[in-house]
């Protein structure tokens, strides 16, 4: 039976989840009791879209504080440049636009960093705290027909229609989770994630200090003098790099965390699959042996049945999804490098 109160109305778009929600005025603060219903509603649906809203940054920015406390792990603000949104924005920049108001090249690094964007993820699950609303809403989009749309997989179906035997399996699996990963995927030929994924991959490092011993005690010992001081300086010089990374790169791409991959979903007291793109190894699994195993998960997670996509109509639609127990993929259009496609979004860490 839909949730509905006398100014809302929940118009499901899928047999499990997702709706559209009439009746919000944006034109003025929302207030307490309307979140409350629209909490209730996200508990059951999971999305929920709103069409034509006219919000602008200030009263989107204002919209997600009253569902929590800003993530604003994805704000990059480059050194030395003015962020497009403003100086003092709280909006993650997902548009096509560059910070001189030209349309990005599809060849930058930039635009292909965000086709990783087109693989089934959640938000910021490369921090320790996980994300729970994000609030998308399109400033400007492109002409009618070109501007594609948002995707999303129901992960509370995909894990109830688990057999019993894979759900204990999977019970007490913890996946580490990188957004230089899915950018990876997205772009294999990439040879610069390749390069910093490698370097800042603490698991990758955990022979270093054997190593660092061995090649001490054969210079201690005299032999084979130039490899060791060849190796050991090559050494130093991948430490500084990584300093380097460390302290220069944008947030997002330095973060890893690990997350249960069963999970609780709270608000509605069902369990679902906490699992994204950005997933690249179970913890005390080495890469290669996790991999398959994530793959099938993923591709499990993601089929038809389970997923359904929103189309970008108008400017100031906007798209409220939880996280915590949705994924989702931006889908389609013919935009790139002809258009401009301006989506900014709000995000909130999981209150639950």
């Amino acid at each position: 039976m839909a949730i509905s109160k006398p100014s809302l109305t929940f118009n499901p778009l899928h047999p499990t989840f997702g709706a559209e929600c009439k009746g919000v005025d944006f034109s003025q603060p929302v207030s307490t009791d309307t979140i409350d219903h629209i909490r209730a509603a996200m508990a059951k649906y999971g999305v929920l879209v709103f069409r034509n809203t006219a919000l602008d940054d200030t009263s989107h920015t204002n919209l997600a504080r009253q569902f929590g406390k800003l993530d604003v792990s994805t704000v990059v603000r480059n050194s030395g440049t003015l962020y497009r949104l403003g100086p003092e924005s709280q909006l993650t920049d997902v548009g096509n636009v560059d910070q001189n108001g030209n349309i990005e090249s599809v060849n930058s690094l930039r635009a292909q960093a965000f086709r990783g964007n087109g693989l089934f993820h959640v938000d910021c699950s490369f921090n320790h705290r996980r994300a729970g609303y994000s609030l998308l809403r399109a400033h400007q989009l492109p002409p009618p027909g070109s501007a594609g749309g948002t995707e999303f997989a129901d992960t509370r179906s995909a894990y109830e229609d688990l057999d019993d035997d894979m759900k204990t399996q999977i019970h007490d699996y913890v996946l580490w989770h990188s957004i230089l990963h899915s950018r990876i995927l997205a772009v294999p030929d990439n040879w610069i994630f390749k390069i910093v994924d490698w370097t800042l991959d603490m698991h990758g490092l955990r022979r270093l200090p054997y190593l660092i011993i061995l090649l001490l005690t054969i210079r201690f010992l005299g032999f084979w003098v130039r490899l060791a001081d060849t190796t050991m300086v090559s050494m130093c010089l991948f430490g500084l790099l990584r300093l380097l990374l460390l302290r220069l790169a944008p947030r997002p791409l330095v973060a890893r965390a690990p997350h249960r991959l069963v999970q609780v979903h709270k608000p509605s007291s069902r369990i679902n699959l906490y699992i994204a793109a950005h997933a690249y190894r179970i913890d005390g699994w080495t890469k290669s042996a996790s991999k398959p195993v994530i793959e099938a998960l993923m591709q499990h997670a993601s089929q038809e049945k389970y997923t359904f996509k929103v189309d970008w109509e108008n400017n100031g639609d906007m798209i409220i999804w939880d996280n915590t127990c949705v994924m989702h993929r931006s889908s389609g259009g013919s935009y790139q490098g002809r258009y401009v496609r301006d989506m900014r979004r709000a995000t909130v860490y999981d209150s639950a």
